[in-house]
């Protein structure tokens, strides 16, 4: 009887159980007897004997795997990170932080800076200059220029460069030491000059704004809090220019909708301030919904929040109802006699930078100006 016959088989039961206790015996030695494996091996191209590979497996668990690069892969693109780098201190970092505890209750003698005749020359300067533009909107959003002249008024004033990838911060660093706070409108992927700052001022709370959460949630974060939403004049979803994540390499920027907090919302109620020493607001048009909460007897006179300085990127190119609220914004400040301002900059047509000093506020000017 042939061992395939498996209709015999069922027919007579003894033959089965014999036939299947073959059938387990060759299987249970099959599985027990030592197997040869064969790999090729790259070198000689010869096959690999088992110690040879048990060799071959355990250098490869002892190798250590390669570092991985660190990038922030959320489109693909991401940031590049360098975890390793070694943080070098600005040589100013430990001369303002062996300062005298600031008193800002009293002025001090002498003063560095006589304010009274800071604004006095400049408004001397600025005015005549500035009033060819009145009510001339395109002029004084396309034209401003030779006003720079001006900036020779603050030659008693130390102002400090702070630069990024793109332009340059002002910054007027403090004459005593106290803790400081600074706050970014816009960070757009560039911490570049926050980084330098926190290198330079000790003491100092950053927080950043942007609805764009990478990368600037990541660099930010290094140094400060950041928070992912615009500013604007009222909250709700509002159509903004921003700088998406995949194109941070192209500085392409778009148009999308983000959630917006009001800005005096998120100066007093999110963060709790009543003085804003150094502020740098670049927010690419958006800034058109809040400059006139700036001025006096605004919403942020009635919080009582003050800002000591700040830096300011106005965009009537991409927003053009912005180019009246900046005409309006500048005549404003010259006739409040709050703020003086220097180191105008048309980088653009209906693109305008410069540097705002606070000459009112006492604590403002005893920390920064005496």
């Amino acid at each position: 009887m042939a061992v395939t016959d498996y209709t015999s088989l069922r027919r007579n039961p003894a033959l089965f159980y014999i036939f299947m206790a073959i059938v387990l015996f060759v299987m249970i030695s099959t599985l027990n007897r030592p197997q040869q494996i064969i790999i090729a091996s790259p070198e000689n191209s010869l096959p690999l004997k088992n110690d040879e590979i048990l060799a071959k497996l355990q250098a490869e668990k002892n190798q250590k795997p390669a570092p991985k690069k660190q990038w922030d892969t959320l489109d693909g693109i991401g940031y590049k990170f360098e975890k390793e780098k070694e943080i070098v201190m600005d040589p100013r970092f430990e001369k303002l932080n062996k300062l005298p505890q600031c008193d800002l209750s009293v002025d001090k003698e002498p003063s560095k800076v006589d304010v009274s005749k800071l604004m006095g020359d400049f408004q001397k300067c600025i005015t005549p200059i500035v009033e060819q533009w009145r009510d001339d909107v395109k002029g004084i959003n396309t034209k401003w220029t030779k006003t720079s002249p001006c900036d020779s008024v603050f030659k008693n004033v130390d102002i400090v460069p702070m630069a990024n990838l793109h332009e340059v911060k002002w910054t007027i660093l403090p004459t005593c030491k106290e803790d400081n706070v600074m706050v970014t409108l816009g960070i757009g992927h560039d911490t570049m000059a926050e980084e330098k700052l926190n290198r330079t001022l000790p003491n100092t709370k950053f927080y950043g704004a942007d609805p764009i959460i990478e990368p600037n949630r990541q660099l930010y974060t290094a140094f400060g809090k950041y928070f992912p939403f615009a500013i604007g004049k009222k909250p709700g979803f509002t159509k903004f220019r921003v700088l998406p994540n995949q194109n941070q390499k192209t500085r392409k920027y778009e148009y999308q909708d983000v959630t917006t907090i009001p800005f005096t919302y998120f100066l007093s109620d999110i963060l709790g301030l009543k003085q804003i020493d150094i502020a740098w607001i670049d927010i690419e048009g958006g800034e058109f919904e809040f400059l006139d909460q700036i001025h006096r007897d605004g919403p942020l006179d009635k919080k009582g929040i003050s800002i000591c300085q700040f830096n300011l990127e106005v965009h009537s190119k991409f927003h053009p109802p912005g180019a009246q609220i900046y005409h309006d914004f500048i005549f404003k400040i010259l006739e409040d006699k709050r703020y003086v301002f220097l180191k105008p900059a048309a980088t653009d047509v209906g693109v305008h930078r410069m540097f705002f000093i606070n000459l009112e506020n006492e604590k403002c000017i005893r920390k920064f100006l005496q």
